[in-house]
């Protein structure tokens, strides 16, 4: 009977942490946008090789009375070695947790880790000349379980809480089973690294219970990837949609513009033939000049109607944003000579772009920006991440735009100005649908907020 029993604990308790590998295993990772998609393979790892440890203790519980004592003896080596290791993946787990979030004490955290990892290599190797077999392995054991089992389960847990709280505070998307986790994973380090196995049955017991609950509340935050995965689709979707109505404005525009350009070059050629029969004074010069404004305007609005409908493919690669920021901006030192430009940007944000068409954004945010501001003569600039995503806001100091008109100043052919075209913002709203993001616009209590929302590249 009381073989039996054990055989049904360790198998359950093997068979829970088989099945947390197994989640996330069979998880669909490779496209994630969260930032925990990356440190996740680590405790799949653990899962599966705590698992073997678990089913080979089963093994050997249930052979010991038919062995002999050498037998014994080898087989409390591989037992160790095999704890360590299965441990060593919650380790890493947890080194990659620490990596994901923000609080004040990280750096040292990290440091008393290494500490740690130092004092058990070197208690290992020089215990092994003073220490006879059977208690060196106990004592190796024993440093094992508490400076890889708990610690490394503290520290993990602790981190998916911490994540689970910022996380939760910063995206639509559901984290707070990550912090349940957190906490069933601390519960199972304490029952692993602070419980004896040889003190009761209960011990195996209390530490498949945790085990359990930290598969359950795993499989449940794991649904968080489901729904970004469904948000993907959708985005997908509506980007495809828009895709194929702004093709097949852009082909007739296009063909439109096309047509026009020469005529309109005909134009302007005889205007500049007439010019030179009159003298600048006469009526008729002032009139043919009206025309050929008028004839300028006309092809200007004809080119940028053929340039939104020309976007080429995004050549993309690693884009520092800061960088991105600082090349318009010099651009476009000629207009922002008189203005005061406050930059706030984060250095270390990075996203997967096409550094030309993003300039391209930005100029044409910073005339609209420069156009509206043109009495306090001053202009905000700020980037920060936010979870898996980084946004980019330019503030204007202008008048804002009447809220009746927020949503369609970002139509093709809209505009608040007497001489725009209505192509700029919709050409940067094309872009940044390119790079997956989205473009939006507000008022805020000094004038118009145009904020820039993209995913993060975190590799």
């Amino acid at each position: 009977m009381s073989s039996l029993l054990i055989f049904n604990i360790y198998l359950f308790y093997g068979l829970a942490f088989f099945a947390i590998g197994s989640v996330i295993a069979f998880q669909n990772l490779r496209f994630s946008q969260l930032p925990i998609a990356t440190a996740l393979p680590a405790l799949a790892l653990f899962g599966f090789t705590h698992a073997f440890h678990e089913w080979a203790e089963l093994y050997l519980e249930l052979l010991a009375p038919y062995k002999s004592l050498s037998w014994l003896r080898e087989m409390a080596v591989l037992r160790t070695i095999k704890l360590w290791l299965s441990f060593v993946a919650l380790t890493w787990f947890a080194w990659l947790m620490l990596g994901l979030i923000r609080f004040p004490l990280r750096h040292w955290v990290r440091t008393g880790t290494y500490g740690l990892f130092l004092l058990f290599g070197l208690h290992v190797l020089f215990s092994a000349f003073y220490l006879n077999q059977d208690h060196y392995l106990d004592t190796v054991n024993l440093l094992t379980r508490l400076i890889f089992g708990l610690g490394a389960s503290v520290v993990a847990g602790a981190a998916l809480i911490l994540y689970a709280r910022q996380h939760r505070a910063e995206s639509d998307l559901s984290a707070v089973y990550f912090g349940y986790c957190g906490i069933a994973l601390i519960a199972y380090g304490l029952a692993a690294g602070l419980l004896k196995t040889e003190w009761s049955l209960w011990v195996p017991v209390t530490r498949t219970f945790c085990a359990l609950a930290v598969l359950v509340t795993l499989f449940r935050a794991l649904k968080i990837f489901d729904r970004e995965r469904e948000l993907q689709i959708q985005a997908q979707q509506r980007q495809l949609y828009r895709g194929e109505k702004m093709r097949a404005m852009g082909e007739l525009a296009s063909g439109i513009a096309h047509e026009i350009k020469t005529p309109l070059s005909y134009a302007q050629l005889s205007c500049d033939l007439l010019q030179k029969r009159w003298c600048p004074d006469a009526p008729e010069r002032k009139q043919l000049d009206r025309v050929q404004r008028g004839l300028q305007r006309a092809a200007h609005i004809s080119q940028e109607v053929l340039q939104f409908s020309r976007q080429q493919p995004a050549q993309m690669q690693t884009v520092q944003l800061s960088e991105v920021v600082h090349s318009a901006l010099d651009l476009m030192a000629h207009r922002l000579k008189p203005f005061t430009v406050a930059c706030r940007l984060d250095p270390s944000l990075r996203i997967q772009g096409d550094r030309i068409k993003l300039e391209e954004v930005l100029i044409n945010l910073l005339q609209n920006a420069i156009d509206a501001s043109e009495q306090e003569k001053s202009l905000e600039i700020h980037s920060w991440a936010r979870g898996d995503r980084v946004l980019l806001q330019v503030l204007d100091h202008g008048s804002g735009i009447d809220p009746t008109q927020l949503k369609r100043v970002l139509q093709p052919f809209y505009t608040t100005k007497d001489n725009g075209t209505g192509l700029g913002l919709a050409i940067s709203q094309q872009i940044i649908h390119e790079h997956q993001g989205e473009l939006t616009l507000d008022n805020w209590m000094k004038g118009l907020r145009v904020t820039i929302n993209l995913p993060r590249y975190l590799a």
